[in-house]
């Protein structure tokens, strides 16, 4: 083969190497970085009724629904969602724009997290945005950089660097829309801890002006374990949040009933249920003082139980033990 041949084949063999280059980078030519991941979703955004997220095990998927004007949770019996968290998360996807193209190879997606999360051992987040004639299925993987995410459209091999860093809360409760209520201590008179077994334990004060609360009762010869200790409890009530969220169960002889009475006439009762290693309560509220909160918070409360934080919990169930000095220190 002449000189003149050979240089012919280079010439060939580098452009194929371009032509193969280019053509990895680019993949699909309908879809190129700096275009928008979902096109058409912005305008789509107001169709969505329906969000699905699928994570790795058994319990990992959430379906959210639209019902009228309000968004609830299926598994958690329609209790409603947090709109805003819901709507930053659409937001994002719709303003998400290609960065970078990635790898298309199966055998590394778990590189990026992009693996579908019915595979073992994916860290991928399937999500499942649908409504009448509108549909968008994503697998949202690692965090890159400061701000953006790696993606795949499901079912197509080819995987993204985005522009956003999309908000997927990581259980179920944290999609619910966590208050429950807040009474701050200073509206309250007197709390009652009430014992399945008889024992109580009861704090008041004279005013509303009064910073501290007194505990009433105690019995001979002991001390509390400071002169404060009551103020957490009558604090309870403030800014509560929850955990998680079920519909209420009959209560069961391990509860513990604490009742909240107001300056201004309501009344508000706490059953905590901890037979189990989660705190989980139940409220009802008095309607008949005029202006009191009661009506207002039972329309939310009425008929579901509520895991909360167990320093809350520690409160609402508190024994003599826990706030009295132990008998050797009153010496």
């Amino acid at each position: 083969m002449n000189s003149k041949n050979l240089k012919i084949l280079a010439a060939i063999a580098i452009a194929l190497i371009a032509i193969v280059t280019v053509m990895q980078f680019r993949g699909d030519d309908s879809i190129s970085s700096g275009d928008l991941l979902f096109p058409d979703l912005k305008s789509n955004i107001n169709s969505i009724d329906s969000v699905t997220v699928t994570r790795a095990g058994t319990d990992g998927i959430t379906e959210i629904n639209k019902d009228s004007d309000s968004w609830t949770i299926a598994s958690r019996d329609g209790y409603p969602v947090s709109v805003g968290a819901l709507r930053q998360l659409l937001l994002q996807l719709a303003d998400a724009k290609l960065v970078e193209q990635k790898t298309s190879s199966p055998d590394r997606y778990h590189q990026l997290g992009v693996r579908d999360p019915n595979i073992e051992g994916s860290k991928g987040v399937r999500l499942k945005l649908s409504g009448p004639e509108v549909g968008y299925e994503l697998i949202v993987g690692n965090m890159a950089q400061t701000g953006y995410r790696y993606v795949r459209i499901a079912d197509d091999a080819q995987s993204w660097l985005i522009d956003q860093d999309p908000r997927i809360p990581d259980s179920v409760g944290d999609w619910l829309v966590k208050d429950i209520i807040d009474i701050k201590s200073a509206d309250i008179r007197s709390v009652t801890i009430h014992h399945a077994d008889g024992e109580e334990i009861r704090i008041s004060k004279e005013s509303a002006e009064s910073t501290d609360f007194d505990v009433v009762d105690i019995p001979d010869g002991r001390e509390l374990s400071y002169a404060t200790v009551a103020n957490g409890i009558a604090n309870v009530l403030n800014a509560l949040t929850l955990d998680d969220v079920r519909k209420a169960a009959e209560s069961n002889a391990g509860t513990v009933t604490t009742t909240f009475e107001s300056f201004d006439g309501s009344t508000i009762v706490v059953v905590t249920d901890n037979s189990d290693t989660d705190s989980w309560i139940s409220i009802t509220a008095s309607r008949n003082a005029e202006g009191s909160p009661g009506a207002e918070i039972m329309d939310r409360v009425a008929g579901w139980q509520f895991k909360i934080p167990e320093y809350k919990a520690n409160q609402l169930t508190r024994r003599w033990a826990d706030i009295l000095k132990a008998e050797a220190e009153t010496d």
